[in-house]
């Protein structure tokens, strides 16, 4: 990240990442990405698009892995982790989430399906929602960084001015805002499932609106907002609601977070969790699919995920 002498101070993480990027480039020089996914096709027409040599999207690829690897992943454990600790809280996500999927019976193989509209999470599982965001606030730990490009001054009426010249580089870490009781009130430190309910913001008054606006930010913000937040969002959720509404998890509890290290967004897990997880029963059997408002169906494999029995991870 710092660009000095990396070969030195970090040679393994040095060479695994020419490996990784050589092995994009030759997957796709040798054109394996017709076999790919839509997202992976819809991703190397973009940057063809803009004249990207295959060295540069071999280079975004491996940024895809971390964003992956580091965020998403770790943001589902959260979420999951938090949801399945609180049986109540359980039950209240599946009722949400069983509005929004159809099961259906195919008349040539029987087989049954489980199609998930994820457009529909926004107004019918405002709790799976604001679950998703209060994960992000407690877990979240991005920087937004940005470069000084006029002479500027910082001031508030009870703090210090701070005078701000180019080529100065400011760090804006969201895990103080995001942890703040000034913002967030007295449990600022504990997880509220509610918090983010459209219900509950709408109590707030009008400062604590500006507040907790201004102060949460797993994304970013200004022009450089996270493209992707939306795509992330949905991701999330519906790999959660699938877990949530299909399927038992005994022995799910919550961690304690391990010290956030720099160039992770989402702070990870100080020991592993062991769970066993099975199907529910009436759900044994079913294949999970999504749609987008009857659009656009792709199908998931769960079963080669978690096997026909009991699974301990």
């Amino acid at each position: 990240m710092l660009q000095f002498l990396p070969t030195f101070i970090c040679p393994k993480a040095y060479r695994g990442r020419i490996a990784i990027r050589e092995a994009f480039a030759r997957y796709y020089a040798n054109h394996h990405d017709r076999s790919a996914s839509n997202l992976i096709r819809s991703h190397l027409e973009s940057c063809q698009k803009w004249g990207f040599s295959t060295q540069d999207i071999a280079n975004f690829e491996i940024s895809t892995l971390f964003l992956a690897t580091t965020n998403t992943v770790a943001t589902s454990f959260w979420q999951l982790s938090y949801i399945l600790s609180d049986p109540s809280l359980l039950e209240e996500i599946r009722r949400e989430v069983q509005n929004v999927v159809e099961r259906r019976r195919s008349e040539e193989t029987g087989e049954e399906h489980a199609i998930m509209d994820i457009t529909l999470f926004q107004s019918h599982c405002p709790l799976l929602l604001s679950t998703f965001h209060e994960t992000l606030r407690l877990v979240g730990a991005a920087t937004s960084v940005r470069s000084v490009v006029s002479p500027a001054t910082l001031s508030t009426p009870s703090r210090p001015s701070y005078a701000l010249q180019s080529p100065a580089i400011i760090q804006l870490p969201s895990g103080i805002t995001h942890s703040s009781p000034s913002i967030w009130g007295h449990d600022a430190q504990d997880f509220n499932p509610r918090r983010f309910l459209p219900s509950t913001k709408a109590a707030l008054d009008k400062e604590t609106k500006r507040k907790q606006s201004q102060g949460y930010f797993p994304f970013g913000g200004g022009k450089h907002l996270c493209p992707g937040r939306h795509f992330a969002l949905t991701e999330v959720t519906a790999f959660v609601a699938v877990i949530v509404l299909g399927f038992e998890v005994e022995g799910s509890v919550v961690p304690e977070r391990a010290f956030q290290k720099l160039g992770t967004g989402v702070r990870k897990p100080l020991n592993d969790v062991e769970v066993c997880m099975r199907r529910r029963r009436g759900w044994e059997g079913v294949k999970w699919g999504f749609e987008s408002g009857g659009k656009g169906r792709g199908e998931v494999d769960f079963e080669a995920l978690v096997g026909d029995s009991d699974v301990r991870d």
